[in-house]
């Protein structure tokens, strides 16, 4: 988490470029896990700060991903089945993937618990996806998960199983 860290003083200062921030920033993001842990487990400020970075630049955001990536997220239906593995405090977040087992092996090797939780939201729309990223051989969407919480409703249904 160091280099989040350094990431992260480095956005406050402004000092990082416009052209430079996308690049950095994804460095970051695939060198970094459990962001939860940098904020002592408080989700809602992981989310406040991510929000915030994820915010920057937009219309350069293309460049946090590869144009492989990028026509892979311009290539999503209009609206995708999305899924997240994980267990009960950690199963709103930011990494999603299109594929069930994907999300159901990170849930088992990820639950602490030995609860693994497996949350499927179907029908999201594809514009709240706001990256797409291979990871050996998977997909990540990033999503904020403010956007798919049973609280907003805005998009499809949620459905939460234990695996």
């Amino acid at each position: 988490m160091e280099k989040f860290t350094e990431f992260y003083k480095a956005f406050e200062n402004g000092s990082i470029a416009a052209d430079q921030y996308w690049p950095l920033w994804r460095s970051i993001w695939d060198s970094s896990s459990h962001f939860t842990s940098y904020f002592g487990g408080d989700t809602a400020a992981r989310d406040s700060v991510l929000s915030t970075l994820f915010s920057q630049h937009v219309h350069l955001r293309s460049a946090f991903m590869s144009s492989e990536e990028n026509a892979k997220l311009a290539s999503l239906p209009e609206h995708v089945d999305i899924f997240r593995g994980g267990q009960q405090g950690n199963i709103a977040g930011w990494s999603w993937t299109l594929e069930r087992e994907y999300a159901e092996y990170c849930a088992r090797s990820g639950a602490t618990d030995n609860r693994p939780l497996l949350a499927f939201v179907s029908s999201l729309p594809s514009s709240a996806v706001l990256a797409y990223l291979e990871k050996e051989g998977f997909s990540e969407l990033i999503v904020d998960p403010l956007t798919v919480t049973i609280e907003t409703g805005d998009y499809g249904r949620i459905v939460f199983e234990r695996i």
